[in-house]
């Protein structure tokens, strides 16, 4: 079905809602890659080392629980160290015992947990669907060919679905899926400026008479 439309139409009032629109939404979108930046990192080994997987090894759990943290330190005092010594032996008996999770955490285990990516990806999920639909309505809506359309909008798809997928992939399979990441999250970028600055141009810089065929 082929829909008689054209930004260049639109009064002045529904010109300005569609520019605020944008606007917001991308400024948006700039504030989660800055927040990306800042909490994560842009690089894929800067998401592997957030998102990967990095619990112990049966071994090195083992290793760690027959010898410890710590390295108990020698004294050549007696009476006073040896008691000192014996309270640090039975309190680091106490903690490796009654907080396992905190052992394993001063191990340099800071996985993220699985409740946490799934929080993580439901809310992206559906924020994304959102942002996918109303960029996608508008890019169906200008005048580049329907071909054009079609490949855009699924390659918008794939970059911000990939994008929570391949996080996925990188806790639960392999750190390498970092790249992934990136790869689609720059794809995602693209897609928004691309689709953003189209409608601008379609609503401020054309005539009824005018448009661009691609």
């Amino acid at each position: 079905m082929k829909i008689d439309f054209h930004f260049a139409k639109l009064s002045l009032s529904w010109k300005l809602l569609v520019t605020c629109f944008l606007v917001v939404l991308g400024s948006g979108y700039l504030a989660a890659v800055f927040n990306a930046a800042l909490s994560v990192g842009m690089s894929p080994q800067a998401i592997a080392d957030h998102y990967a997987d990095k619990s112990l090894s049966p071994e090195e759990a083992a290793s760690i629980a027959k010898q410890g943290y710590v390295e108990e330190e020698l004294s050549l005092d007696d009476d006073e160290d040896d008691e000192m010594g014996d309270m640090r032996a039975a309190d680091h008996s106490a903690m490796t015992e009654d907080d396992g999770k905190m052992n394993h955490n001063a191990s340099g285990d800071d996985t993220l947990p699985p409740q946490i990516l799934a929080q993580v990806s439901h809310v992206h999920l559906l924020s994304f669907s959102l942002i996918l639909l109303s960029l996608g309505a508008l890019a169906c809506l200008t005048q580049l060919s329907e071909g054009l359309k079609a490949g855009l909008i699924a390659l918008f798809f794939f970059s911000l679905w990939g994008d929570i997928v391949s996080l996925n992939l990188v806790r639960f399979v392999s750190a390498g899926f970092s790249y992934l990441t990136v790869v689609t999250g720059a794809m995602g970028g693209l897609c928004f400026a691309f689709i953003s600055f189209r409608v601008f141009w379609e609503l401020w810089f054309t005539t009824e008479s005018v448009y661009s065929s691609v």
